[in-house]
């Protein structure tokens, strides 16, 4: 086996970090060979970064490439495909210390680096051989860079359906003054929509509904292998309503025309509108079937991962989004790829498995807690003041030796990952106005404290000025950091309590 180091000059972290590295594209891949292997690199504030490896299955063309893995941002005439079974995620591993130490099979055998710190990207344009000494050293790289991150889900869900229904506030079950659906489709303007049942369960089954042009949905743009029954398995179905996420039905049971509901689930379904008094519910077969163990229903304050509308490759003016075209290729746009990920990631809050955690949010505790401190508490502040704290935290972390700090706060119930010799961190970040000898912990976060105490880091910056009103301004404060952060049964104290209206 060959070993090659391949330059990313146009690398995109954005849209491309933990995305599967399954090919690469370059007019220098003349040279290379199946069973080869590509040690690909970028540059990341002037210091060489290393993403990964590419075991080559294939040299194809670029109309060959696009066939087979759907269209992609690149202009090179030649690609390599992965070798099936070899492929594992973009990751971002800081190589700039062993730049001194690559090796290459050519007259000018390593890089120039008159800065020790600093990576010069011309000289990296050649494609040059590595030595197997070499190889095995940034194998090492790898693989300890893999144990580090394996705390994260990214591996994409092969097939995917996005969903638009109405704008609502429960999707569980209809309930007394419950509202009608915004949006989502004509029918919905003049009755109380399906949305009302999307997330209901029934005997431990979800049935969803969304409609469909032509009432029919293209269970081959889902994915262009499918037969030609009436059903396709084992499909991601994420609803989106006002273009946010709202939440997804996990192995669910697509089908192309809508399917009638049992007797049992009609019956089921009329009782529980008397009992709501819930009326203009215009009965609809349904089109998704999922297991509801599997499914996720995010609570109000979590419903804010934006899915872009109608704009150029995003989701269109359909109630449906398909991943495929009608022509089989995967359309191009990094949202759906980021949405999922999102998806897979999610650990927080839900509501079927929590019916009170809309309550459970720390926004409530928090006004409470800064208003009787004497300060003014409102969103733009909070936000200002929590951006303020994780820009503090990020730095005095990468001071103390922390390195990959990925921001987690959309889909996990802490603020940052990271990793120290080796070893992976879950970073909690607290910003306030106050002196900061109470803090307020919803409940995820006391279960993930329990988990990994000796994980667990909190970075606290307290005393937080704020001045100004547009823009908002903070500065000052105070920043501890307290590492090996465990919490004691003792020291908690609840705050407020939800309860549930039988």
């Amino acid at each position: 086996m060959r070993h090659f180091l391949q330059y990313w000059r146009t690398y995109n972290p954005e849209s491309e970090f933990d995305m599967p590295l399954n090919f690469a594209a370059s007019a220098e891949l003349t040279r290379v060979q199946a069973g080869d292997c590509l040690w690909v690199v970028a540059l990341r504030q002037h210091r060489l970064t290393l993403l990964g490896k590419l075991i080559v299955s294939k040299v194809v063309t670029q109309e060959t490439a696009i066939r087979e893995l759907g269209e992609t941002f690149y202009d090179d005439p030649l690609c390599a495909i992965a070798r099936p079974g070899t492929v594992h995620n973009i990751i971002e591993a800081d190589i700039q210390a062993l730049a001194p130490r690559l090796r290459f099979n050519s007259p000018k055998d390593r890089l120039s680096l008159p800065d020790p710190k600093r990576t010069d990207g011309e000289q990296l344009q050649r494609w040059r051989e590595l030595t197997q000494k070499t190889a095995s050293l940034l194998q090492t790289v790898l693989g300890s860079h893999a144990v580090a991150k394996a705390h994260i889900v990214s591996k994409p869900h092969r097939r995917v359906l996005f969903a638009r229904i109405g704008s609502m506030t429960h999707y569980s079950r209809p309930q007394a003054g419950n509202e009608k659906p915004i949006g989502g489709g004509e029918s919905n303007k003049k009755n109380t929509g399906h949305e009302i049942f999307d997330f209901a369960r029934f005997d431990g089954r979800l049935y969803g509904f969304v409609r469909a042009k032509h009432e029919r949905i293209n269970l081959k743009r889902i994915d262009p292998t499918a037969g030609g029954k009436n059903r396709l398995d084992d499909v991601l179905v994420i609803f989106v309503a006002k273009q946010r996420i709202i939440g997804w039905h996990t192995g669910a049971v697509v089908y192309a025309s809508g399917v009638q509901f049992s007797s049992a689930i009609l019956k089921e379904i009329k009782k529980r509108l008397g009992q709501a008094g819930t009326k203009r519910l215009k009965l609809e077969s349904y089109r998704f079937e999922a297991p509801a163990d599997k499914a996720t229903l995010l609570p109000k304050h979590e419903r804010a991962y934006e899915i872009p509308g109608g704009v150029k490759g995003g989701f269109g003016q359909s109630n449906i989004c398909y991943s495929y075209q009608n022509s089989g290729k995967r359309k191009v746009g990094s949202w759906m790829a980021d949405a999922v990920s999102y998806v897979v990631n999610y650990d927080k809050g839900n509501l079927l498995k929590n019916p009170n955690a809309d309550n459970e949010s720390d926004e409530t505790a928090t006004i409470s807690q800064e208003q009787a401190a004497g300060f003014q508490s409102d969103v733009a502040i909070r936000r200002a003041v929590e951006k303020f704290a994780m820009a503090k935290a990020h730095s005095v972390l990468a001071t103390k030796g922390y390195k990959h700090l990925k921001d987690t706060t959309k889909f996990k119930p802490y603020v940052y990952t990271c990793e120290r010799n080796g070893k992976d961190f879950f970073v909690e970040v607290k910003g306030t106005q106050t002196l900061g000898r109470t803090l307020v912990l919803t409940g995820g976060e006391v279960e993930h404290l329990g988990r990994h105490a000796d994980q667990c880091i909190l970075v606290l910056v307290h005393s937080a000025r704020v001045s100004g009103k547009r823009p908002i301004r903070v500065n000052g404060g105070t920043t501890e950091v307290r590492e090996s952060w465990r919490v004691r049964p003792e020291d908690l104290n609840p705050i407020q309590y939800a309860w549930a209206v039988n």
